[in-house]
């Protein structure tokens, strides 16, 4: 479990011109994780490859952390058991997709992006593939802390487009890697020190296409003293009130000081006394 006190937040919008829903997003206190999945793929077929994404990711997290599934022993050892956990969770929801897309002509093309982040003590652990992201705001500055997987991106890597120009390319929405395309996948492993006063936030790519950094960085610091509930929401209008061409989810995680325990509570926890 992590040392701080987590408070979490999610909001989709299906946006202004979709006529359906294709992302999924989900936030568990007790299990410390929070994630976006965004699906592709003809009928509802993306609805459903991110749906299978966040849950069974989920769900995996807590069959392990309850004792009903283990993780084998060869499965990456020099790993931490949090990064083995998320990184195995991520692997079963791929295959899950990818069984499904095998199974039917109609879910053939189908995928999603995932990406998802887990709290223990002082680190957030975080799994990614795809398009949607991961932010840190910290002293009112904002980082992006994973990478896209996307044809734009890679020839900004290469020198071949610079980051203005991807952002308003053809290929931006062309995706290098994501899940239920391939029975394997590689995934990005993230690990990095979370500290009182951070913001993480996750989201699908409709949120960044209507919300630069700084507007980011804007709303999140004009907000600090909002729910965090209607913080979430606030980036979300304002991306949608500016684009709306894609749907739209946000988790926004902030990291609060550790509760303070008091006697009473700490005899209860040892006595279990009602």
């Amino acid at each position: 479990m992590s040392s701080f006190d987590i408070e979490f937040a999610a909001v989709t919008d299906i946006g202004k011109i979709r006529e359906k829903n294709e992302d999924n997003v989900l936030i568990s206190s007790d299990l410390g994780l929070g994630v976006v999945a965004d699906g592709m793929g003809g009928h509802s077929a993306g609805e459903i490859a991110s749906n299978i994404a966040v849950s069974v990711l989920a769900e995996t997290v807590r069959k392990v952390n309850n004792g009903q599934l283990k993780i084998p022993q060869t499965f990456l050892p020099k790993l931490d058991d949090t990064e083995r956990k998320i990184l195995m969770a991520a692997n079963l929801a791929n295959a899950a997709i990818y069984s499904t897309a095998q199974s039917s002509e109609i879910y053939k093309m189908m995928g999603t992006t995932l990406t998802g982040v887990m709290f223990d003590k002082n680190f957030a652990t975080a799994v990614h593939v795809g398009d949607s992201r991961l932010y840190l705001f910290r002293e009112d500055k904002i980082v992006q802390i994973t990478t896209d997987h996307s044809l734009a991106m890679e020839h900004v890597r290469r020198g071949l487009l610079t980051r203005a120009e991807a952002d308003h390319s053809k290929i931006q929405n062309v995706l290098t890697r994501a899940m239920g395309i391939k029975k394997n996948i590689e995934f990005d492993l993230l690990k990095f020190p979370i500290k009182e006063g951070d913001i993480l936030l996750l989201c699908s790519d409709g949120l960044y296409k209507g919300l630069k950094e700084s507007d980011m960085a804007r709303i999140l610091h004009t907000g600090k003293d909002m729910t965090i509930v209607k913080l979430c929401r606030n980036l979300v209008r304002e991306s949608n009130d500016k684009d709306g061409q894609d749907n739209i989810s946000a988790v926004l995680i902030k990291i609060l000081p550790p509760k303070t325990i008091t006697f009473k509570q700490r005899l209860k926890r040892f006595f279990h006394y009602g």
